[in-house]
């Protein structure tokens, strides 16, 4: 089922509405004058500050130290997101669809997990997308090195032919996270012939890649749909990925600004649960 407009718009409204509260809370303000100045009960104010106190991902003190240090340098260099990639694998699987759990923030009860079989068949695939730009989906290998890396997925998902098109030859980012696959001498001498790539992203930090929204966005559709085979899952999820609307792709890429600066006033933590 694709989302409407007007879903769309109100799910960005409920957002900033999360994000907004976190951020008076942070500089001091009480529930009662944080009800009064974006006129929600307070209650409302109580129910997203209960979603917002849970564990995200285990991030070191060193992981922190580099989130913010990374959030901080985009900021003061005020990095055009808008021509950056965001790249990423993921699996779904014909069992609940997608290998990650997807689920509300502060939602800790079993009943919001996939009771996914060990041995449930699966699809591995790789994509990214840009502000004005999205790769064909590309299926993974079942084992994903170094070599299959660039010969398999990046050469053919239409990403150097495609941003250079439209920003000029090498005068966009390309943004991948710390997989050996990625990070690999061959892979990094490759696509620095190709293209720029984003440095230092930090470790452990799938809460700053909007692709990673979107990968929940298509698990949550998926589980719409009574899929049978690997082959029908095969095909309804490129069907899924070409159907994305593209307000959401250009809301996502817009995020990164207010995902760092939450990633600032928490102190390098994680920000899960506010995208």
């Amino acid at each position: 089922m694709i989302q409407s407009l007007e879903e769309i718009n109100e799910e960005i409204k409920e957002k900033s509405i999360r994000v907004k509260i976190i951020e008076l809370r942070s500089q001091g303000w009480t529930r009662k004058k944080i009800s009064e100045q974006l006129l929600i009960t307070i209650k409302k104010v109580r129910y997203w500050e209960k979603k917002f106190n849970t564990t995200g991902p285990l991030l070191s003190e060193r992981q922190k130290e580099k989130r913010l240090l990374f959030a901080k340098h985009h900021l003061e260099k005020n990095t055009d997101w808008q021509k950056v990639v965001f790249s990423d694998e993921t699996w779904f699987y014909l069992e609940g669809s997608c290998g990650k759990i997807w689920r509300q923030w502060g939602e800790l009860e079993d009943s919001v997990f996939e009771n996914l079989s060990k041995f449930s068949p699966k699809v591995m695939f790789f994509g990214g997308i840009a502000y004005d730009w999205i790769s064909t989906l590309i299926k993974c290998p079942k084992r994903v090195n170094a070599e299959s890396y660039r010969k398999c997925l990046v050469s053919k998902c239409g990403l150097f032919t495609g941003m250079d098109n439209l920003h000029g030859k090498k005068n966009w980012l390309f943004m991948q996270d710390g997989a050996p696959a990625h990070t690999a001498k061959t892979t990094i001498n490759y696509l620095e012939k190709k293209c720029n790539i984003l440095q230092n992203w930090p470790a452990n930090s799938p809460d700053l890649n909007p692709i990673e929204n979107l990968w929940g966005i298509m698990s949550r559709r998926l589980n719409e749909i009574d899929i049978k085979t690997v082959k029908n899952l095969e095909k309804v999820v490129r069907e899924v990925w070409k159907n994305i609307d593209w307000i959401m792709i250009e809301n996502l890429i817009n995020s990164m600004e207010r995902r760092l600066k939450l990633v600032v006033q928490l102190k390098g933590d994680c920000i899960n649960g506010y995208f």
